[in-house]
């Protein structure tokens, strides 16, 4: 159970950050959302420190660095803080002497949101939903919390991000987003022999019989093809059971 005394005596300015979110409930789903980006931004910090990109790694980490401050992590932020201006100096010395310990910070912060967040996620599988429209995310994020764990992600690299560190029960993919698309996700997860790991489920707009083809190429399960309604949810999480009772 969420008990906002634990992050209270984690240095979290709990209502401080009330102040912002209003009510409770709309703080603890703005802390899970962040939870679950954050590898992937420390994954983005990570190449823009090794490109020297040191303009971008100081743009991401005022990012990170405001919305810990947003959800009452002072303390941590000023960790990204120091990060932040030593990007826009370009002191690459500082960063890569200090990156493991930003890494550390962020681990700590994952820990301590999850140990707040309890068995409400810890208890539910994880699924991923990658669509760059948030309407979409939202829809199925509601359609989907009580079943899953969710995780959101807006492009390819945010997907592989998301596997890399999560133990994954499935995938919803839609394939037109930017950077890295989601044909290019399946192609990453049938090269790196992952693709018969999780039941993916392709989301498109594009119904025409050459794009649908060419996703049942893939070993996909199912197609949820938009705009969806309940029905075609609840369709989805019939194959996503029937993938696992056939491995059974």
């Amino acid at each position: 159970m969420m008990n906002k005394e634990y992050l209270i005596n984690n240095n979290v300015l709990v209502d401080k950050a009330l102040e912002l979110w209003g009510e409770i409930d709309a703080y603890n789903e703005a802390l899970k959302e962040f939870k679950d980006s954050l590898n992937s931004k420390i994954n983005d910090l990570e190449n823009y420190k090794n490109n020297s990109d040191y303009e971008n790694y100081g743009i991401l980490a005022h990012s990170i660095k405001s919305e810990l401050k947003y959800l009452g992590f002072y303390e941590k932020a000023e960790v990204f803080l120091g990060h932040e201006k030593a990007g826009k100096e370009y002191n690459s010395s500082f960063i890569n002497d200090n990156f493991n310990s930003l890494k550390n910070t962020a681990n700590d912060i994952i820990q301590v949101i999850n140990n707040y967040i309890g068995t409400s996620t810890k208890s539910l599988k994880k699924i991923i939903i990658a669509d760059d429209s948030s309407i979409i995310l939202s829809f199925l994020e509601k359609s989907m919390k009580d079943k899953y764990e969710v995780l959101k992600a807006t492009n390819g690299n945010d997907v592989l991000s998301l596997i890399a560190n999560n133990d994954i029960y499935a995938i919803l993919l839609d394939l037109n987003m930017p950077s890295f698309s989601g044909f290019e996700v399946l192609d990453y997860l049938n090269n790196n022999c992952l693709i018969n790991r999780y039941p993916v489920v392709i989301i498109t707009g594009d119904d025409s019989e050459e794009t649908i083809k060419k996703a049942f190429s893939y070993p996909i399960i199912d197609v949820l093809n938009k705009p969806f309604n309940d029905a075609n949810i609840e369709r989805v999480f019939s194959s996503i059971k029937e993938f696992y009772d056939k491995k059974a």
